[in-house]
């Protein structure tokens, strides 16, 4: 239990960071077309 809570914090972060990362990455996309 202790490895779960410690792994999913890191887990939703990387998938928040990528999930920014990605609409950054398409808003940057649209501006430039």
């Amino acid at each position: 239990m202790r490895v779960y809570t410690f792994q999913l914090p890191k887990f939703v972060s990387s998938f928040t960071r990528s999930c920014i990362k990605l609409f950054k990455g398409n808003k940057k996309k649209k501006g430039s077309d």
